[in-house]
């Protein structure tokens, strides 16, 4: 079974891929798609942030300095 995914910012096609940690840990991995025209990486941590987004509390935006006059 072939399933056709169409990347959601530029209508491209997105294939499945292993993604690898080439950071500190070269041991984990996750699958999720690529679009092969933009390079947008899409998976299942992602579409979930999307779907519910974190709360941002008050205290923990950045503050932005007054103009002084």
């Amino acid at each position: 079974m072939v399933i056709k995914m169409k990347c959601p910012k530029c209508d491209g096609l997105m294939m499945y891929e292993k993604f690898l940690d080439m950071g500190e840990s070269s041991t984990y991995y996750f699958y999720g798609w690529r679009c092969i025209t933009c390079g947008t990486i899409i998976d299942d941590t992602i579409i979930e942030n999307r779907i519910h987004p974190a709360v941002v509390l008050k205290e923990n935006r950045r503050r932005r300095l007054k103009k002084v006059s």
